[in-house]
């Protein structure tokens, strides 16, 4: 363990690089750039994976998938400092593994810099933590959280966030959703908070210290010497990390907020603000599952999700993935996205077939029960669709057993619970 790898992950924004910056000034600990690797191989077809991992000509496509990497169009080995030769004869040393194809930038750049240890930061590499733990059982994973409404803000100013503070929130919650129970089971993973790290951080770099096997060092507490080495010069957004440390930033959302994006944010992140100690976490009285959307419920329709909030509503995420679970719930809404209505597309065809049945029995009962499901017509039916048989069906199957609204109309709906069982339209 005391030479174990440890990677440093978080939502974007959330303070991963002046953590990475501060623990790279201990004499015994080097992080590099964003490495972006496992954020980009993710998306490498099997195919392709197959060829970079291959015996037989390892390690040339292994190098040649290194140097495809980039931050902001820089790189990766030019930020880190390296050749593609010396990664090369650094791979051609290991078996092929992504472990050394990794390693390969981490390890050449903690020896340039003549440290015994290797640190990786990636926000995104948050979503990855089980692919991490498979390659190096022994690492430490350091997650840093932070107050979602500071980073939505924050986002919203980057060139990598979405411009839409309700969509970055979504995204928070999203990110959080797919990575916290993995977190939260590994023995060798922390969580700290960036509020803590800024407000008192000699308390908190001793926790990370004692948690990784380190001794505390007092330089730590100064990152201005490492933040060169952690945030390449193209990325503007991070020159506070070499300079003093400050908690200017914490609670900005108080006055940079609209009062309806804090009480979204109060229902939609309730949960994760009362897990991580935040205040103004509200509980609602009400909540859709909207088909087939689920999680691409964002800034297009952050006029529905504002609404909702106002009225004390939100939007359940994920949806209901099955039949029995989607008729279950007690608000159901049909709204489609780029011309899909189909909530089983994508899955085999004898599920789909099952799935498209027990949906079709779901609707007729809720009828008969005077609980019709809404259904934004004319936000889901486009002629690209029309084309599909699969949304055709769909499509009939919901005339005779949906109210068609228009998207506004939804959250009055719901909320007066009076929907009658006139349906189509």
């Amino acid at each position: 363990m005391p030479d174990a790898s440890i990677f440093v992950v978080g939502v974007p924004r959330s303070g991963t690089t002046l953590l990475s910056a501060m623990l790279s000034t201990h004499s015994r600990l080097d992080c590099g750039p964003e490495s972006r690797f496992f954020a980009r191989y993710r998306f490498v077809s099997p195919g392709d994976q197959a060829r970079i991992l291959d015996p037989v000509t390892w390690p040339r496509p292994a190098v040649d998938f290194i140097a495809s990497l980039h931050n902001q169009g820089h790189p990766i080995t030019e930020l880190y400092g390296l050749e593609l030769a010396e990664i090369g004869t650094f791979l051609a040393e290991r078996e092929p593994s992504l472990a050394a194809m990794l390693e390969s930038l981490t390890v050449l750049h903690a020896r340039k810099a003549g440290k015994a240890r290797w640190m990786e930061k990636t926000p995104r590499h948050l979503l990855m933590t089980d692919t991490l733990r498979e390659l190096w059982p022994e690492a430490r994973i350091v997650r840093i959280v932070r107050d979602p409404r500071d980073v939505a803000l924050s986002l919203s100013r980057m060139p990598f966030g979405k411009e839409s503070v309700v969509g970055n929130l979504a995204r928070i919650d999203q990110d959080d959703r797919a990575s916290r129970e993995r977190i939260l089971a590994d023995p060798l993973a922390m969580t700290l908070r960036y509020e803590d790290l800024v407000t008192e951080p000699e308390r908190q770099l001793r926790l990370v210290c004692e948690f990784i096997g380190e001794v505390f060092e007092p330089v730590m507490l100064d990152s201005s010497g490492s933040a060169a080495g952690v945030a390449a010069s193209h990325e503007w957004w991070k020159e506070s990390v070499s300079g003093p440390l400050h908690n200017g930033s914490v609670g900005r959302w108080r006055d940079e907020m609209s009062a309806d994006v804090r009480r979204f944010a109060a229902l939609h992140l309730a949960g994760y603000l009362r897990e991580h100690g935040y205040e103004g976490a509200r509980d609602a009285r009400a909540q859709l599952a909207v088909l087939p959307v689920a999680d691409e419920v964002g800034p297009g329709n952050e006029g529905l999700l504002l609404d909702l909030a106002r009225r004390d509503m939100t939007v359940i995420r994920p949806a209901p993935s099955t039949p029995l679970t989607q008729h279950a719930q007690e608000h159901l809404v049909f709204l489609g996205v780029k011309g899909q209505l189909d909530p089983t597309r994508g899955q085999s065809i004898a599920r789909r077939v099952i799935g498209l049945g027990l949906l079709g029995v779901g609707l007729a009962v809720r009828r008969l029960r005077g609980r019709p499901v809404l259904w934004v017509r004319q936000a889901t039916l486009r002629a690209r669709s029309n084309a599909d048989p699969d949304e055709r069906l769909m499509a009939a199957m919901l005339r005779p057993f949906a109210r068609s609204v228009p998207l506004d109309e939804v959250p009055r709906l719901v909320d007066d619970a009076k929907v009658d069982a006139k349906v189509g339209g």
